[in-house]
């Protein structure tokens, strides 16, 4: 555990996790991992060189410099409740063609805590199914491969022959639709990843898409899904997200820098923030250049129709629970960041 940095800016701070086998004090990891990102947009005080041991590291977020843009100039309605069934893809073995898609209820049903917050269970593994949130980067060849029981090194090799939409640029990255499919006997490793791609297509163009805007959807949506697995909370997520797309400048979300960074790990050190590297969100303005996972359709949708709200901040206070406090300014962000201090000091986070 590093340093969680005290700054007058606000910070993001990310944490990820794998499927939860259950949780005792803190988060259990199991071995069929899917990533988990949830945000934290503030912190308090600096002291000395920035820091104080003994807190996770956090990122800053100069939000407090920049004049959130007039919520009034952005419409949007609130998306449907959110969807707890998956699209299930039913292969033909020696062809890449889909058949229909049936849908199947995976999700086990929300429980209320003490404090009257509904959580969303994390997603269970399922047979014949790909988490979502896997990255290239890390183990999505792996989910794949797990899934539908083939060589991971097949995986990575049909990866890199997949016949991609132009819109991808030749990256596979966030393409790779997961959910549930059914492959007949003898599905090839190439025409399991080929039929994630078709699906990926099928799923923008059934929501009319325009193709000039695919990537930035994409892209988009993966930034949501690393930020958090609840789908309760993709929606305004999303808005906060829209509203600093809209404000323009840098996002500043830890979970973009963590996308090309090897191992799986909570949170982005100092020099990390500092560097050059394409995906720091500390340095660079907008969305990252390419998608940095494998986002559900929730995760589209949240950024298709936010709800409207003039959010700018965000943090999850409960990260077993997923629950998450939005703030319109600093000051009520910082509030809320002292109610996941409280849980991070009662429940250790590895």
């Amino acid at each position: 555990m590093t340093s969680l940095e005290r700054r007058d800016c606000g910070m993001m701070v990310s944490v990820r996790s794998k499927y939860l086998a259950g949780t005792s004090a803190g988060i259990a990891l199991a071995a069929a991992a899917v990533t988990w990102v949830v945000a934290l947009g503030g912190g308090g005080e600096e002291g000395g060189d920035g820091s104080q041991s003994g807190e996770p590291a956090a990122a800053e977020t100069r939000v407090a410099e920049t004049t959130p843009p007039d919520p009034a100039l952005r419409s949007g309605t609130a998306p449907p409740p959110p969807v707890t069934a998956t699209t299930t893809t039913t292969l033909a073995s020696s062809t890449t063609t889909t058949a229909p898609p049936e849908t199947m209820t995976t999700s086990r049903p929300p429980v209320s805590t003490s404090n009257g917050y509904t959580p969303v269970p994390k997603p269970a593994a399922e047979p014949n199914t790909v988490p979502p949130g896997g990255a290239l980067t890390k183990h999505q060849a792996e989910y794949i491969a797990t899934a539908f029981g083939l060589d991971v090194a097949d995986v990575e090799a049909a990866i890199a022959e997949l016949e991609l939409p132009p819109e991808a640029a030749g990256n596979a990255e966030g393409w790779l639709a997961p959910g549930t499919y059914r492959p007949a006997d003898g599905t090839s490793a190439g025409e399991m990843v080929q039929a994630m791609v078709d699906r990926r297509v099928a799923q923008l163009e059934e929501r009319n898409v325009p193709r000039e805007q695919w990537h930035r959807v994409v892209t988009a949506a993966s930034v949501i899904e690393k930020e958090t697995y609840n789908q309760n909370e993709k929606p305004r997520v999303a808005q906060v997200l829209a509203n600093r797309l809209a404000g323009g400048g840098p996002l500043q979300m830890d979970s973009i820098i963590l996308y090309p960074v090897p191992e799986d790990r909570i949170f982005t050190t100092s020099e990390e923030r500092a560097s050059d590297q394409p995906y720091n969100s500390y340095k660079h303005n907008g969305l990252p250049p390419t998608p940095i996972c494998s986002p559900d359709e929730a995760s589209l949708d949240a950024f298709l129709a936010p709800p409207p709200g003039d959010w700018w901040f965000y943090v999850t206070i409960d990260l077993n629970s997923g629950e998450t406090r939005y703030a319109v300014t600093y000051e009520e962000h910082q509030a809320n960041v002292e109610l996941l201090r409280a849980w991070l000091e009662d429940h250790p986070t590895p």
